[in-house]
C-alpha cells in the first residue's frame, strides 16, 4: 500500500482509510504496509505504530491477510518493529536485509538467527530486493529456511529468467511471490504467488491476468502479460529513469484510477511534479490500460 502524506510528512488518515476501503472493494485478499510503495524505509518508530493501528482498525472486519514490512539497519531495530507489528495484529512480517553494507555470509546467517530465532511465533517473508545490495539465490535461501523454519516466504521482483528458475527450484521449502513480469513463467515451474503492481491502476485487469495464469489459459495470459508490460514500459520506466522512486509512481497510479491520494513523498525523495503527473495521466490514457477488460 502507498501512503498519503501532507506537505509536512504527516499521514493523512482519511485518505489512508479510503485507499484501504477501495482496495478491499477491489477484492484484494492480501494487503501489506511499509514495502517500497509504502516507504517502509522512511517512517519513524512513532509513525510505524500509529499507522499500523489505523491499518488494523480499517481492515478489522475484512477477510484479508495483513502483512507489515519491518525494515532497519540492525537486527535490534528489525526485531523491535517485528514485535510491534505482531502485537498490533499483523498476520505476518516482511523483512529486508540491512542495507548500510552488503552482508557477508557470516553476517547473513547471524541476522536471520537473531531476527527469526528471537521471534519464533512470527512468520517471516523476505523482500529479496537488490536495493539491499545482496539478492539471495535459491540455494542460499534454502539453507536459511532449514536453519530458521519460520522464514516462510520471499518476494522477488527482478531478475533474469534463469535466476528466477534457480530461485524457485532450489528453495522448495519457501513460498515464493513474484510480480507480473515473472509470474507466468515462474508459475509454469513452481507454485508461486503474485504480489502485483498493476493493481493500483486496474485491479480488474490484474485479477484477470492472475486468473488466466492460474487456470492455464495461456493465450489470454500472454495477451494480458504483454499489455501489463507495455503499460509499465510506457508509463513507469520513463519516470524511474528520471530518478523518481517506485512509490512516487504508485501513488500517481492510485490517484489516476480514482483514489483521493496525495502525491507527497517522505523527504528527501522527490514527489512527482505537476508536469510529470500530467504527462503520466495523458500517457496512461493513451495506453488504454484503464479500460475495462470484459474478461
Amino acid at each position: 500500500m502507498p501512503l498519503p502524506w501532507d506537505k509536512r510528512g504527516a499521514i493523512l488518515k482519511d485518505q489512508f482509510r479510503g485507499a484501504i476501503e477501495a482496495l478491499l472493494e477491489d477484492g484484494c485478499d492480501g494487503l501489506y504496509l511499509f514495502g517500497t510503495s509504502g516507504e517502509g524505509y522512511a517512517v519513524s518508530d512513532e509513525e510505524f505504530g500509529t499507522i499500523i493501528e489505523t491499518f488494523v482498525e480499517a481492515t478489522g472486519g475484512a477477510d484479508v491477510f495483513r502483512q507489515v514490512g519491518c525494515f532497519g539497519l540492525s537486527s535490534d531495530q528489525v526485531i523491535r518493529r517485528c514485535k510491534v507489528a505482531s502485537d498490533l495484529g499483523a498476520d505476518s512480517v516482511q523483512i529486508t536485509l540491512p542495507f548500510w553494507k552488503e552482508l557477508n555470509d557470516i553476517e547473513l546467517r547471524t541476522y536471520f538467527a537473531d531476527v527469526c530465532g528471537d521471534l519464533a511465533d512470527i512468520q517471516f517473508l523476505l523482500y529479496n530486493n537488490p536495493r539491499n545490495k545482496r539478492r539471495l539465490n535459491g540455494k542460499e535461501l534454502e539453507a536459511l529456511a532449514s536453519a530458521t523454519p519460520n522464514l516462510c516466504a520471499t518476494k522477488t521482483g527482478s531478475g533474469a529468467w534463469i535466476e528466477f528458475y534457480e530461485l524457485v527450484t532450489e528453495s522448495p521449502s519457501l513460498q515464493h511471490f513474484v510480480t507480473e513480469p515473472a509470474f507466468q513463467f515462474c508459475r509454469g515451474v513452481a507454485n508461486v504467488g503474485l504480489i502485483p503492481s498493476s493493481n493500483y491502476a486496474n485491479p480488474e485487469k490484474c485479477r484477470a491476468y492472475y486468473k488466466a495464469v492460474i487456470e492455464g489459459d495461456q493465450k489470454l495470459a500472454q495477451l494480458l502479460h504483454a499489455e501489463i508490460i507495455n503499460f509499465f514500459h510506457k508509463t513507469a520506466v520513463p519516470l524511474l529513469r528520471k530518478g523518481y522512486i517506485d512509490g512516487a509512481v504508485d501513488k500517481a497510479y492510485a490517484r489516476i484510477r480514482g483514489m483521493e491520494f496525495s502525491l507527497e513523498m517522505k523527504s528527501p525523495y522527490a514527489s512527482l511534479s505537476d508536469e510529470d503527473f500530467s504527462w503520466l495521466k495523458e500517457t496512461v490514457a493513451e495506453t488504454g490500460f484503464l479500460q475495462r477488460t470484459g474478461f
